[in-house]
């Protein structure tokens, strides 16, 4: 095998053979392996050129700048130089386009940084001809001696194959237009004379016999009518120009008369020397079908199927719509939004289907409150909106409001019954209220929508800048409410609930405070319903449960039979979103039953129960967790839901209590409700007792506990501790 050696050490050799006059012999033979050697590698260096050279490929070698190091004699020959005088340079110092220099420069730095090979597909331009070269290179990066990047390019020239595989692609767009032609009607247009070629598919689809025929360009008239005609030769003429393809979707008549929606569509396939057109071929679809599908879909897509009235979506345009022309015009429009009272109860005694039929007659009656030009839009459930636009006297705004609060409060026939609902208007102005875009003004309509339930309902109420203040301020709230219960801001207070035969504290109800740090206490009445609105409640009523369950845990160590009761929202009971496994374990690993507690929920919950809620009820039922109805008396039908569901507790609503008095009507109710909540097997809890006149009375009834100021107000469960610790011992 040949053994290359290095220079230093080929002088290193030759000074020890010179110094050592004992070694002639072997200096004789090292000399003649070194001769050998070297003429071994010039050989095999001219062989590696000369296989360079004689290669069809392109094989160069460029360093981290992207300069030739190396380039066989194609590539030479390619840029018009010889392989010697490309190296160094780069890409545009041999005549390459900037751009494309460019281009190529940025790929072998890319590949180079990646480090790995890569098959690439470019153009260069030829040195010689000045025409573009197409080529498949393959691209290999590896660090050099010198320990910088290089990389090994090896090119193979691909033009004639591309453009062989561009007359092809052209082959396959003529042949593409014909397979997309078939079944339809096709027409051949020889412009020089005029004639027009038909196939029997343009016969047999609009109706002609081909005998009746001009072979003209009349024939295709004939089939146009004429409001088509104009858009149909500006995009025939446009075509012609070349300066777009012919596409064009029109109406088109049948011998009987009747109109089809086509696709008519054509391309110049003959041009003269001038670029004059002188054959255009085209074929025509029956798409009435698909017209029709298409008309169904934005139908549906922009009005409600129930009603037939504009739906979010055709509203949100029409109100933009309406916006820009009191722009231009000076004039006023004015938004209603309308919410109809009660809708939900309608929907739960009389069934969703009759639910539909009052919603169907509150848009009829909507739509004669107002003018033609005029829009009444349904935006989803039992919300309206109405846009009155180009309003020259503004009063007349209130005489529209009028009639649409008195239309929906009408009584609606349905079936064999009457119902009766009301509605709440919030009115806004454009652009008198001061804002500019659609949001904006549906927001305010929605806050003075929101202003008039809170009114009391069946009235209408104009926006002003401060709800919309009240509305920043719930923004405010809802900010701050989000990381209150991870900065621990929340405490929980106990009220307790008396026996009113021995007069012992026998449970609490456990009450829920936010004190937050630069508003100070905030009320349950404002926080509660934005953690209801927000979802935020799921969390805070969790805690809540787990919080009261360790202080329960403490008291039954006194007291054994104690309970806590907890209020649940009935956004909870939703999605099954009450985790009862978790609870059912947090209560085991404190040592308690289900008894320790009572889930209090209002009327409100049960009267929108379906399915779910009726399966968490039984959940509760088998975890032993009892349930107490809260506010009773002050919902709808409380009987039927008693009788329905697993009730352990009614508690009696402050409203009843506050005015009893010895014959009063109150005391007649409060009698009734405990006589029937003890034949049904439930107990009674009156709340808001103040006075011991109140306590005697509800005594006297056979009422079995009591809540209110008269026995404590809510208090820590420090304070609590002291109450409980201050009876005397039975």
């Amino acid at each position: 095998m040949t053994e290359a050696l290095d220079d230093q050490s080929l002088q290193t050799l030759r000074a020890c053979l010179q110094a050592s006059s004992a070694a002639e012999g072997s200096l004789r033979w090292l000399a003649d392996r070194l001769h050998r050697t070297e003429a071994d590698l010039q050989a095999q260096s001219a062989l590696l050129r000369t296989v360079l050279d004689e290669s069809p490929d392109f094989i160069l070698l460029k360093d981290h700048e992207g300069r030739f190091l190396l380039a066989n004699q194609p590539v030479a020959a390619f840029y018009g130089t010889t392989p010697e005088a490309i190296v160094g340079r780069l890409d545009r110092d041999l005549g390459v386009p900037p751009e494309m220099a460019e281009s190529m420069h940025q790929n072998v730095l890319a590949i180079m940084a990646s480090g790995q090979t890569e098959i690439v597909l470019e153009e260069s331009r030829n040195a010689r001809t000045g025409e573009i070269s197409h080529f498949r290179s393959i691209k290999k990066p590896f660090t050099g001696p010198d320990g910088l990047p290089r990389i090994l390019v090896i090119a193979h020239d691909i033009t004639d194959l591309r453009r062989a595989q561009m007359r092809v692609e052209d082959s396959e767009r003529r042949l593409l237009h014909a397979l997309e032609a078939t079944g339809d009607a096709v027409w051949d247009w020889h412009l020089p004379s005029g004639q027009l070629t038909l196939n029997q598919r343009w016969y047999t689809l609009f109706g002609h016999d081909p005998s009746e025929a001009s072979g003209t360009l009349d024939d295709f008239w004939l089939c146009v009518p004429d409001e088509e005609r104009g858009d149909m030769l500006r995009a025939l003429d446009d075509c012609l120009a070349g300066r777009a393809a012919y596409l064009h979707e029109h109406r088109m008549r049948r011998k009987d008369g009747r109109l089809i929606w086509v696709q008519d569509r054509g391309r110049v396939v003959e041009r003269d020397a001038d670029g004059q057109p002188l054959r255009m071929v085209g074929s025509v679809g029956d798409i009435t079908q698909q017209k029709r599908a298409q008309d169904l879909i934005w139908q549906q897509a922009n009005y409600d199927t129930l009603t037939g009235l504009p739906n979010r979506n055709m509203f949100l345009t029409r109100l933009q719509q309406e916006m820009s022309s009191s722009d231009r015009s000076g004039q006023s429009m004015a938004l209603l939004m309308l919410d109809l009272d009660n809708f939900k109860e309608v929907n739960d005694t009389l069934g969703h289907a009759w639910g539909d039929v009052l919603l169907q007659e509150a848009a009829r009656r909507l739509q004669q409150c107002v003018r033609g030009t005029d829009i009444v839009a349904r935006l989803g459930g039992d919300e309206f909106t109405l846009v009155l636009g180009g309003l020259e006297d503004p009063s007349s705004i209130a005489r529209v409001a009028q009639a649409v609060l008195k239309a929906v409060s009408e009584p609606f026939a349905l079936g064999s019954d009457q119902a009766y609902v009301s509605g709440s208007l919030g009115i806004t102005l454009y652009p008198t209220d001061g804002v500019h875009d659609v949001n904006g003004l549906l927001k305010n309509a929605d806050q003075a929508m929101y202003a008039a339930k809170q009114q009391g309902r069946n009235r209408s109420q104009y926006f002003t800048p401060s709800m919309q203040q009240v509305a920043q301020e719930r923004m405010r709230l809802i900010s701050d409410l989000r990381p209150a219960l991870e900065k621990k801001q929340f405490h929980l207070c106990y009220q307790p609930i008396v026996e009113l035969t021995s007069g012992r504290i026998c449970k609490a109800e456990a009450l829920v405070r936010w004190t937050h740090p630069t508003r100070g206490v905030v009320s349950p009445v404002e926080f509660i319903p934005v953690a209801e609105s927000t979802g935020m409640i799921h969390a805070l009523g969790s805690w809540v449960f787990h919080e009261a369950m360790h202080q329960t845990a403490r008291w039954r160590v006194w007291r054994p039979q104690f309970q806590v009761s907890v209020n649940v929202s009935p956004l909870q009971f939703q999605n099954n979103r009450i985790d009862l496994i978790g609870w059912r374990e947090h209560l085991s690993a404190l040592g308690l039953d289900g008894h320790s507690v009572v889930l209090e929920i209002t009327e409100g919950l049960l009267m929108e129960a379906g399915s779910q809620v009726l399966d968490q009820m039984l959940k509760l039922r088998d975890a032993g967790i009892q349930v107490a109805l809260d506010d009773f008396g002050t919902g709808y039908s409380s009987l039927a839901y008693l009788n329905r569901f697993d009730i352990d507790y009614i508690k009696i609503d402050r409203s009843f209590v506050r005015d009893l008095q010895p014959d009063s009507p109150e005391l007649a109710l409060c009698e009734g409700i405990v006589m029937m909540a003890h034949k049904l097997g439930l107990k009674v809890v009156a709340e808001g007792i103040e006075t011991q006149a109140q306590h005697d009375l509800l005594l006297a009834a056979s009422c079995d506990y009591g809540q209110g100021y008269l026995y404590a107000r809510p208090v820590l469960a420090e304070e609590f501790d002291r109450l409980l610790a201050a009876e005397a011992p039975v």
